[in-house]
C-alpha cells in the first residue's frame, strides 16, 4: 500500500525497525523492568504477606499476561484488590505514548513527546504502549494530512509488514477514511471520507464486545461486534500509515476534544490518570 499524500515537515526522531532476526521474539511495553514491576502490581502473589523482593522474583513479560489475565478474570468481583483491578482494566505505564523501541514495523519519524508520527516507507504501523482489557475505552487522532492511514485497535500477537497492517490481520480493527472502508482481514464501506484538521475518535467496548469510530464527535455507527474477548486478550490502540502521512495522538493527556462520557457513560480516557500541564506544554487540537 503507498499514498503521496501531504506531511508537515516537522523535526522528527527516527527510528527503523531491526531485521526479524534483530526483534526479541517477544515485543512488550517500552521498558522491561517496568513492565515487570506493572505486572507484579496488577497481578501480585496470592499471599499478601508473602511477596518477593524485586531481587529474587521472576521478571513477568506479555508472555504471561494470558496466564494472569484469566487469573484477573476469573476472580471476578471477590476482595479489593481484584475489584480495583477489574475496575481499571489496562495495563501499561501511567503515561500512554507510542511504543518507538519495539511496537513498530517499517520506517517512522516519531515525535519528540511521543505522540505524534509521520510514515516514511511503504506502509509503517506503530502502537501505543499500554492495552486495555476491560471496559470502555477511548482515544483521539488529529489528523494532519488525509492519505492512506489505518487506525484502530490490535492485539499483541498481530504481525504487520510494510503491505499489512492494523485491519489486515485477525485481531486487529482499523478505520480508513481515505478509502472510506472499514478493515479485519477483510473490508466493506463504513464512515465519511476524513480531511487534515479532523480528528477521529477510537472506542472500544470489551464489555459488549464492539468497536465504534467517530468523526469530529460525530458517531459513524458500530464498526464491529463480537470482537474476540476474553482470557489473555487485551488490545493496543495502533495505527498504519502510508509515506508522508502524519496524525498525532491524544490519549487522554490533554483534555479530549470531543469528550463522550455522556453518550457513552463509564467510558474511559486510556490514559486514565491526566494531568494539569502547564499552558506553555500544552498542545491544543
Amino acid at each position: 500500500m503507498s499514498s503521496k499524500g501531504g506531511g508537515t515537515a516537522l523535526s522528527r526522531r527516527n527510528y527503523r525497525l531491526a531485521t526479524d532476526t534483530d526483534k526479541p521474539r517477544v515485543a512488550g511495553i517500552v521498558h522491561e523492568k517496568l513492565l515487570s514491576d506493572y505486572l507484579h502490581h496488577v497481578f501480585p502473589p496470592t499471599n499478601k504477606y508473602s511477596v518477593p523482593s524485586a531481587t529474587f522474583r521472576k521478571n513477568l513479560t506479555f508472555q504471561d499476561l494470558g496466564a494472569n489475565l484469566e487469573r484477573l478474570l476469573s476472580e471476578g468481583e471477590s476482595g479489593e484488590d481484584s475489584r480495583d483491578q477489574a475496575v481499571e482494566g489496562r495495563l501499561g505505564p501511567p503515561t500512554v505514548v507510542l511504543d518507538h523501541t519495539s511496537g513498530f514495523e517499517g520506517l517512522l519519524f516519531v515525535d519528540d513527546d511521543l505522540l505524534g508520527v509521520i510514515g516514511h516507507s511503504n506502509f509503517s504501523s506503530i502502537r501505543a504502549t499500554t492495552c486495555v482489557f476491560k471496559g470502555k475505552w477511548v482515544y483521539e487522532v488529529l489528523i494532519s494530512s488525509q492519505g492512506l492511514m489505518q487506525i484502530g485497535w490490535c492485539t499483541l500477537n498481530c504481525r504487520f509488514n510494510q503491505e499489512e497492517g492494523v485491519g489486515d490481520t485477525p485481531d486487529s480493527y482499523a478505520y480508513d477514511g481515505n478509502r472510506v472502508r472499514k478493515w479485519n482481514v477483510t473490508t466493506t464501506n463504513y464512515g465519511k471520507s476524513w480531511a487534515a484538521g479532523d480528528i477521529v475518535s477510537c472506542l472500544i467496548d470489551l464489555d459488549e464486545g464492539t468497536i465504534t469510530f467517530c468523526l469530529n464527535g460525530q458517531s459513524l455507527g458500530t464498526a464491529f461486534s463480537n470482537i474476540k474477548m476474553g482470557p489473555g486478550v487485551a488490545y493496543f490502540p495502533a495505527i498504519s500509515l502510508s509515506f508522508k502521512e502524519s496524525v498525532a495522538f491524544n490519549f487522554g493527556s490533554r483534555p479530549l476534544r470531543y469528550p463522550l462520557e455522556a453518550a457513552v457513560p463509564s467510558l474511559l480516557p486510556v490514559f486514565t490518570k491526566p494531568r494539569v500541564l502547564p499552558s506553555h506544554s500544552l498542545l491544543d487540537f
